[in-house]
């Protein structure tokens, strides 16, 4: 449609038509806003259940700890018998160092784990304070 002027009126039309007060916007974002925190609070709870798998594999990792250690120290023990001719002595013997150095590994291992635990996996909100 051509005006008097002979410019197109439906340009005119579609920009002023095209924008939206910023107040109408910005009400629209806050909404937006409020929808996306809801939904991210939901995540929050849908992601527990990793954390149980992710707790459950850190103990299967510290019994595998000590099982390594009285493993390795049986093995090494039994070796140096069967070699040597001393049955019972050093199997004993190195079953207990091997008994020692497994929970000396569990305990290094649980107070990593420990130290690592308070600061990893937390993502604080916008409004919160990174102290």
């Amino acid at each position: 449609m051509q005006t008097e002027s002979g410019g197109d009126d439906r340009r005119a039309d579609q920009g002023s038509a095209g924008r939206e007060p910023d107040d109408t916007f910005r009400t629209r974002l806050g909404k937006l806003d409020s929808r996306l925190r809801e939904i991210n609070r939901g995540k929050v709870v849908a992601e527990e259940p990793q954390g149980r798998s992710a707790a459950l594999g850190l103990a299967f990792r510290l019994a595998v700890e000590l099982v390594a250690g009285l493993v390795v120290g049986g093995g090494i023990g039994w070796l140096l018998d069967y070699w040597l001719g001393t049955l019972p002595i050093m199997l004993l013997l190195f079953f207990g160092l091997g008994t020692a150095a497994g929970i000396l590994n569990v305990i290094r291992t649980a107070r990593q784990m420990q130290a690592g635990v308070s600061t990893s996996g937390v993502d604080l909100g916008p409004d919160d304070e990174d102290d």
